[in-house]
Order: C-alpha cells, then structure tokens, then sequence
C-alpha cells in the first residue's frame, strides 16, 4: 500500500487539503485524515469500501459525481473538477470541491487506481451565491430602468416592470397594488406577472390595521418602510394567504412601497419560492428600484396631467384673454428669453401700483427680489415644465415687499412661447404659519418645562395622538408603539388600570370631562404620579366627537402632601402623647401624697415590732408594696417626663452588657441573643438607671414577642448622622451625631393599629400578669427627655425593631463617687403640709428619729407662727404645692424674718426645679415623695450639719 508522502507526489497540495485514493482493483478507497475531518467521523481504519463514499454523498449529486468519475476514466478528461454536496455525521451538508487524476495503469494499459483531492468551498459557494442574487437584483434594476425611460404608458409600464422582475430577477411572482381612499382602505393589483393562476383574486389585502393588514403590503404601504414574509409556513401575520400561497409555491415575499410626494400610494410586491429570499443588500436594491417606479409613475401621471392641460390651454386660448382680464387675480406673462413682462391685468396694476404701461415696460426682476441669474433659472424650470409652482419675494410700486405664490407655466401666445404667471400674496398666510410655528414652538417649551405632555382621542376612529412631551410621562421610549386607548391603559399600574378604565369609559359615555390621577412605572420600577384633564368636543347636535386633554406629572406634589400628612400625624401623636404625660404626671403627684403616709407608716411599724411578731412581717408586705408602688409613679413621671434626674456621663455598651448580664437567666433557651456593638460608639449625657430601664423594658417586649417560639433577638449599637430624609421623618431631631441603638425581634409582630397606640401608657397587648403598659410609654419619655428619638418598624409575623438615638458626647465616664449613709439627730423643726395625712405622719417619724417637731397644715399659719419665735426651729420642711402658697414662696417669706435658715423642699411632683431657682430661694435640698425615713434623716442630717459648718 502507499503512504501518505508518496501520494502527495502525484496531486500537489494534499499536504493541506483531504484526499482520496480510490484502488479500482479492490474497490477499496483510502481516506485521509483531513477528509475524515470534513465528515465529522473519526474511524479507526482509513480504508473504506465504494458505499460509504455513495452514503457521504448527497443523493442528488451521485449522478453527477460518478459521471464525472467515468469520463475521466475514460480518458476524456486529463483532471476531473466536480463541485457537490457531501453529507456530515450531524446531517448538515457541505460544498465540495473534488479533483482527481490517474495514479496508475495495470498491465494491460488500463487504469487501475485514481486519487484525488477534496477542499470546503461552502463559504465560497455560498458567497456566489449571494453575488449572483446581488447580480441578477442589478440586472433587474438596469432593466427596468430601461424601461422606465421608455415608458409613455403608465399600465404598460407596470406590466413591464412586474414582467422583468421575474424574468429577468428569477422571482416566482410580482405584482403591483394601488392604496384605495375607499372605507375598507384596499389594495387594488394593477399589474402582475409570473405563476400567480388566481392568486390575486382572492387577496382581498387591506392597508389598514386589521388581520388583513398585517401582511407585507399591508404594513409597507401603512408605515412607508419595506416589508417582507421571511417564511410563509411560520409567520403568523401572512395567516390569511398561507394555503392560497403554498399552492403557488411561494415561500417567502417582500412587498416595497412607492412613495410621492411623501406619500405611499401603492406597493411593489415580489414573491419567491425559498425562504428567506431577500438579504439586506437585495432589499435596498430593490427598494431602489421600488423608488425609480414610484418616480416613473409620478412622471408618467405628472406628464399625462400636463398633456391635457396642454390640450386645454390651446383649446381656451380665446377664452384666456378674458379671464386674463380678472380684476381679482394678479396674473403676468412674461418673455423667457429676457424676462420682459409683456402683458399684465388690472389686478397686476392694482396689486403692484404701476400704471399699466410702465408695468409692460419693465422687466421680472425689477419686482422680483431674486438675482437676475436665478430668476433665469426659475423661468427655464417653468419654460421646460419641470416647476410650476414658485415662493418668491415681489417689490411693489411703494418700495414694500411682499411675499407671493407664483403658479407659472409656457403659454403659446401668437405662436410665440411665454411664461403665464399667476400671483398670489401669501404675506398674512405666511405671517400666521410663522406665528402658528412660533406658538407650538412656544408650547412645546412650557410643556417641557411644566413636565407635561397634551393627548387627543378622537371617539369615531378610536384614534390617540401623543404630544412628544407624552411619552417619557407614560413611561415610553418616543414613538415605541402606536398611541392608542389600549397602550395608554398598559402604561397604568395593574392595580389601579380597572378604576382608571372605568372612569375613562365613564367620561366617553357621558362626553363629559376626563379628571383623573394615577400611577405609571418606569423602566427602573420607580413609580410616578400623573394627572390628567381631558375636555370634550362635541358636534352641533351634542354628539362627543373627541377628547383634548394635558398630562402633568404631579410625583413631587404626591410626596410633599405624603410628608406633609406624615409630620401632622406624628404631630398629632406627640401632641396626644404629651397630653396623656401631663394627665400622667397629675395623677402621679396625687398618688405620691398618698404613699406618703403609707410608706412611713409601714416603715415606722417594721422598726418597731420585733420579727418574731406576725405583725413585722405584715408592716414589711405593706412597705414591699408602696415601695412598688413608688416605683410605678416613677414610671409614670418619667413618661410624663416630669421625672428628672441628675445626668451624667454613660457608656451605652456598659449599660448594654449589665442589662443583659440580667436578663439572660429569665429568657429561655430558645430565644438566640445576638449583638453587634461598635465598641468605638462615644458616650452620651443621661442618667444610666434610666438607659438600664430602657434597655430592660425593650428586650422584655422582644421576649414576650417570641416567648412561644422562640427566635432571634438582635442588639446593635452604632455611631451615625441622620441625612435629609431621615430629619424631615423626625422633624424634632436636630442634625448632629447620634448613637442608635436598635432592638430587634422575630417575634409576632404588629399591625398598624397597634403600633399608633404602643407609647400611650397603659395600652398593652399582653395577658394581665405580663406587664402594666407603662413599660413603653417610659421608654418613650426618658428618651424625649434626652432629645432623642425612637421609631418603630413592625409587620405581623414578620417581627418589630426599635430604634433609638440618643446625642452624644465627646466626655469620658468618670469614676463613681462613694456616697455616705445618714444617722439620726436632734434639733427643731418646722413642718408645713396641706395633707393631714403626711403631718400625722412626719410628725411622728421625726419624733422618732429625735426631732421636735411643730407642724401645720397651712403655710399662712405656720409663718406666723415662725415670726413669733423666728429663731426657735433649726429647720423648715415645707411641701412645694400648697393651696394658700407655694412652698419657694413660703421659703423666701421665711427668709425675709431670718436670711440663712435652712429649707428642704417635698415635692410629689418628679421634675426637677433646678440648681439656680433653690438657691435663689434659699432652698437646702430637695426631696421627692413619698420617702423612707432613712432618706428623710439622711437629708436633715446633711442639711444641719451643713448648717454648722
């Protein structure tokens, strides 16, 4: 057998190309590896038998490919050259060019082995291909061009055209179709040329926007663009012809408008039997040729219309004289060859102000503005009928200019050519389009300024138009689909498209106005709000015939009154909020008064009964209990935000992790607690039971929230700057830098209802044992009366988070002071109270803690008694609110008599007065009921041995 290398010696170029060697002995056939590459097999053994070549080759081609192989056998060919088809593994099929010699002769002269060569020369046949489609377009092209310029005919020329390009094309069909004006908007075939049978009877095409106006010509002739039918079988709107189509054997189509004058009045339409048969060189050809037709046609219309008008004009030359008299149409004639005005009516006379004989004297371009080289041109254009029509500039008499239409044509006077001119002053039209334009103009920019756009829907043909400015409102690119009602509804949101529709339709039925807002969404899915107002147009009988209306964009109006109603209703809510802390603090101060014998009565009772008595354990229950009940005014207070105390330096993270250093044994396991703490957060200015307090109360609510089934609660602390936004949610919040500290649950949640009436105190959600409702409402007023805030955000099942923000502070904490305990003492003492029930009281604790005591009910009476003996008591204690006098009054009236005595000041009341206003009047100390005697002999002790030194 032979090796490669030895192969290559008898075909130059094997080495890069697939070969074959084919041993007629055997009638085995060597392929080499590149021809196996081309098949897309990779076998084994390279030798095959004479059947697998017939299986790659396409059946088609077998024929010619063996004949080729016997003539070369026969030795009437010294290299055999075939070009067919070759079948792949996949189906698919490529080009081949095969060429092959003889290799050897037997014995007896005769050939016993061939080889040969194969290459790919699809792209290059299919290159060609195209070439010759580009080739047989331009020869079409040429032909009919030719024709055209022959063409004295308008019907034969369409059949001519419509003959050369099947003929001369190789299309299957064509055929012309004119737009009729008529209700149904047809097509009517004019001319047509190839294997149509009855085809075009059956057509029935429209140019409007119905079923049978969606094919080729349909949409040509309606959008002035070429269209085409890529394949007949698939594309849905050819639907109508389809079987009609395919009994013809077309495939695909393409249908060119003819345009004049910027206006479709027909279609070029051209079928053939493959599919996919117009690429984009052959469709611009072909449009080409589409636009000569068109110009041909209006040619061979124009020159028709001339002729007759030709024929009439030498018909009514006679009867041209008179109405050449017309003293109401300015008209001239004029001599081309030197632009002399030979004649002119009384209309020219009068129009222009020169007598009749000056006028015939002078020449056109004395009155046209125009150089004396382009009114030449101008006349030889209307001499040779190629314009008859002319704007020009004319001069009058007086010096003024006036803008004329000049309709010019030849006119055979005396058999001599002239020029006809009939003039027209447009000045006042011409002036009122500039005007008119102007306007729009003007209106365009107010729209676009103002960010609206105008619409109209006229109600017979359900017709929409778009103001430009429209578009970019809806929501659209500019002119991205056909104004209509239905594509104005799609640009609506889903959910409010019914409601829209069904005021829409309400003011067509009524032809009333058309007031309306709504909701449309951008390509981003960010929505906007737009108005409308459409008024009516109706006939004289009252009958609607459309809808004008404007489009505004009102999106920034929609979200100021949304501001606008969100601030009035957290107005409203710190408005109801602080009614409800007065009420509260009211209320606390009254109750304060009553612990106040309650408390020292039961602690008096406690220290003087031995704890074996029953009755010790008794007093301490009742103790335990006011002093529950101490507490729970001072909840109250501090959501009234008359509680106050003394605020210093704290560190949130501190107060954090002993808050939950708490509460961690009480929550069960199934609750997860997660923190995410910036320990670089600085301090804040507040009292560090208080944030404790807030702390405690906001993670109870999250437990209590996730109690049943458990879940995750979050703590974060951070440092943030609120921006614009946030300030104008929280108008109260100046814009400086807050620690926030949020609290969050996968808990239950709440609605919205809830969430309005969480901070108002005693609103609870919870069973009767799980808290008194004052838990949130305090949280709410010890961060008011740091100037923070606190917002909420929750959804049913889906959790609540709390934030909190508090100002902070550029300070350290600083270490804490070591406080001294209070003994008991003895001394005079000057107690006011208007509560009978605290003189009883006091009177008898501070006898107790070795105190002369002398009390009263009334500040009037215990001044006077104090002027008696002014330097009798060593001390005052006055309550502060008094019917008669406030306790800092009587302080400054009992320093009137004696300037250094001491003071302290009870109050129920939680707020305090303040350094400067207890020292102006001379006022020691300060104490907050109801107190325990250990405190009230604490403050005395601290008051008197101040006193002394």
């Amino acid at each position: 057998m032979y090796a490669d290398i030895d192969r290559q010696k008898l075909i130059p170029g094997l080495a890069t190309e697939g070969f074959w060697d084919w041993n007629l002995k055997t009638n085995i056939i060597y392929l080499s590896p590149r021809y196996c590459e081309l098949t897309g097999c990779i076998p084994e053994d390279p030798w095959f038998d004479k059947g697998f070549v017939d299986m790659l080759t396409l059946p088609d081609d077998h024929q010619k490919f063996f004949l080729s192989i016997s003539k070369h056998l026969q030795g009437k060919t010294d290299v055999s050259i075939l070009d067919y088809k070759m079948i792949l593994s996949d189906g698919s099929a490529l080009w081949i060019e095969s060429r092959c010699r003889i290799a050897e002769l037997d014995e007896n002269k005769r050939i016993s082995r061939i080889v040969g060569t194969v290459a790919n020369i699809t792209e290059r046949n299919q290159a060609g291909q195209e070439l010759h489609k580009l080739n047989r377009a331009l020869l079409t092209i040429s032909a009919c061009n030719q024709a055209l310029l022959h063409a004295d005919n308008e019907a034969e020329l369409l059949q001519d055209i419509c003959r050369i390009v099947v003929e001369t094309g190789g299309y299957r069909m064509a055929w012309v179709g004119y737009a009729e004006d008529d209700d149904e908007k047809s097509v009517r075939p004019v001319a047509q040329a190839g294997n149509a049978k009855d085809y075009l009877e059956t057509l029935n095409i429209s140019w409007a926007d119905i079923e049978r106006g969606q094919g080729p010509t349909g949409r040509a002739i309606r959008t002035g663009k070429a269209c085409s039918t890529r394949n007949m079988l698939t594309d849905q709107s050819f639907l109508p012809w389809r079987m009609s189509a395919i009994q013809c054997g077309y495939a695909s189509a393409q249908s060119l408008p003819l345009i004049s004058d910027h206006k479709v009045f027909g279609a070029l339409n051209i079928y053939s039997g493959l599919e996919d048969a117009f690429n984009v060189e052959e469709t611009e050809l072909l449009s080409s040729l589409a636009e000569n037709l068109a110009y041909g046609i209006t040619m061979l219309k124009t020159r028709k219309a001339h002729e007759l008008a030709e024929e009439k004009l030498r018909q009514s030359e006679a009867r041209y004289r008179s109405l050449f008299q017309n003293k109401h149409t300015v008209m001239l004639i004029i001599d081309p060859a030197d632009g002399a005005i030979v004649d002119a009516n009384p209309a020219a006379v009068t129009f222009y102000g020169w007598k009749y004989d000056e006028l015939c004297n002078m020449n056109i371009a004395g009155i046209n503005t125009m150089s004396d080289r382009e009114i030449k041109a101008e006349m030889q254009r209307s001499l040779n009928r190629k314009c008859n029509c002319f704007g020009f500039r004319h001069r009058l008499a007086d010096g003024s200019i006036r803008d004329v239409e000049v309709v010019s044509g030849p006119i055979s006077i005396e058999e001599k050519q002239l020029l006809y001119s009939i003039v027209n002053d447009i000045t006042e039209r011409k002036q009122f389009q500039e005007l008119l334009l102007e306007s729009n103009e003007r209106m365009h920019f107010i729209m676009a300024a103002t960010n609206a756009g105008f619409w109209e829907h006229d109600i017979a043909s359900n017709v929409q138009i778009w103001s430009d400015e429209l578009w970019p409102l809806y929501g659209l690119e500019l002119h991205s689909c056909t104004p209509s009602y239905e594509n104005w509804l799609k640009t609506v949101i889903p959910e409010e498209r019914e409601t829209i529709e069904r005021s829409a339709r309400k003011a067509i039925d009524s032809g009333s106005e058309f007031n309306c807002m709504w909701r449309v969404s951008d390509a981003d899915g960010r929505e906007r709000w737009l108005m409308s107002k459409g008024t009516p147009q109706k006939d004289s009988d009252g009958r609607l015939l459309r809808h004008v209306g404007i489009v505004i964009d009102i999106t920034d109006r929609k979200k100021e009154e949304e501001n606008k109603q969100q601030l009035e209703s957290s107005l409203r809510k710190s408005q109801r909020l602080e009614t409800i802390g007065t009420l509260a603090g009211g209320i606390a101060h009254d109750f304060n008064n009553i612990l106040m014998p309650i408390l020292g009565y039961a602690e008096m009772g406690v220290n003087s009964i031995e704890n074996k008595n029953p009755l010790h354990d008794c007093f301490l229950e009742i103790m335990l209990a006011a002093e529950r009940a101490r507490n729970l005014v001072a909840q109250i207070l501090t959501f009234s935000r008359t509680q106050e105390s003394e605020p210093s330096v704290v560190s949130v993270q501190s107060v954090i992790a002993e808050a939950l250093k708490l509460l961690r044994p009480s929550i069960p396991a199934t609750i997860t607690i997660e923190q995410q703490i910036d320990n670089n957060c600085r301090n804040i200015l507040a009292d560090p039971s208080q944030i404790h307090q807030v702390i405690v109360n906001l993670c109870t609510n999250a437990f209590h929230a996730m109690e049943i089934s458990g879940g995750v609660m979050t703590l974060m602390l951070r440092e943030m700057l609120p921006d614009a936004d946030m300030l104008k949610t929280l108008p109260g919040l100046p814009a400086r830098w807050y620690v926030q500290l949020s609290v969050t649950d996968t808990g239950t949640g709440m609605d919205e209802a809830t969430m309005e009436r969480i901070f108002e105190p005693f609103f609870t959600t919870k069973s009767v044992n799980k808290g008194t409702g004052l838990g949130l409402s305090v949280v709410h007023g010890i961060i008011k009366s740091y100037k923070g805030a606190i917002t909420v955000d929750s959804r049913p099942e889906k959790g609540t988070s709390f934030r909190i923000y508090l100002p902070v502070i550029d300070k350290p904490v600083p270490d804490a002071a070591i406080k001294g305990t209070a003994t008991a003492g003895n001394g005079s003492i000057l107690f006011v109270d208007d509560e009978k029930a605290t003189i009883k009281m006091m009177t008898m604790m501070l006898s107790r803690l070795g105190y002369q005591i002398c009390a009263f009910c009334s500040p009037r009476e215990a001044l006077e008694r104090f002027r008696q003996r002014p330097d009798h008591f060593d001390l005052v204690i006055t309550d502060l609110t008094m019917p008669e006098m406030n306790g800092i009054t009587l302080a400054a009236e009992l320093h009137k008599t004696r300037p250094y005595l001491p003071v302290i000041l009870m109050t129920g009341y939680g707020k305090n007065l303040g350094y400067d206003t207890l020292n102006q009047s001379g006022i020691c100390k300060l104490l907050k009921k109801p107190l325990k005697m250990t405190e009230l002999s604490a403050a005395i002790k601290e008051v008197i041995s101040g006193r002394n030194s």
